[in-house]
């Protein structure tokens, strides 16, 4: 008993098996009400400034650190011996991405609120379209011939081997469902791009006669990693 006790010790002491998992990724920002900016992040080697703006998604930052992401006020607080005070915002990092997406919200003085979201190779390719529903409402979408419902709070992905080939236009149509009756909120048709990676935030509307806001944005993918010949 007491050498498997000692075993087991010795393998709690082992380095590497209690260290802190880390994340070693890019992160892209999108701002989705006003910008985000004076404020700091620690990106594993030194202290960064961070900023997100409503007009697209910004430059891939490198990151490789803690799961925690966090957002600070000033570079100072990086320094501060523990513990250290509140973060200004934080948010958990998806672990195996290799390029995350933090969607910021904010308006006005409020404090940021982070979501992420694995964008990685694996989980949206080029040409797809990711919907993300932040409405209280449940949206049903057609675009060209695909069709889902994406529920309040939720995000859905559209994909067609078709949209990674050429340049074109898709028509899209959406509809929520209002006291009982299907309600069309929007109609349009959308230029198309076969190397982008696209990204549709949607929102409660400002008046009932548009009771659905939609943000477009869009990134193109990261590279394949390079593969070393024998």
């Amino acid at each position: 008993m007491k050498k498997l006790l000692g075993l087991l010790l010795g393998l709690l002491a082992t380095p590497g098996l209690s260290q802190e998992p880390v994340v070693n990724t890019e992160i892209v920002t999108i701002a989705l009400n006003d910008s985000v900016a004076g404020l700091f992040f620690n990106n594993g080697k030194s202290v960064s400034q961070f900023q997100a703006n409503p007009t697209g998604i910004g430059e891939p930052l490198k990151y490789k650190g803690s799961p925690r992401f966090e957002l600070r006020t000033s570079e100072a607080e990086f320094s501060l011996k523990p513990p250290l005070p509140a973060p200004h915002a934080w948010v958990t990092l998806p672990a195996n991405s290799d390029r995350v997406l933090l969607a910021c919200l904010k308006s006005g003085d409020s404090t940021v609120k982070l979501v992420a979201y694995d964008i990685g190779r694996a989980r949206i390719g080029e040409g797809d379209y990711r919907f993300f529903n932040f409405s209280r409402s449940l949206i049903s979408v057609i675009f060209g011939e695909k069709k889902l419902a994406v529920k309040s709070g939720e995000d859905a992905l559209m994909s067609d081997a078709s949209w990674r080939k050429e340049v074109g236009e898709i028509d899209i149509a959406m509809a929520i469902v209002k006291d009982g009756r299907v309600k069309p909120v929007y109609s349009s048709q959308w230029g198309h791009r076969p190397g982008r990676r696209n990204y549709i935030f949607m929102f409660d509307g400002a008046h009932d006669y548009k009771p659905i806001k939609i943000c477009r944005f869009f990134d193109v993918p990261p590279a394949e990693p390079e593969t070393t010949k024998p």
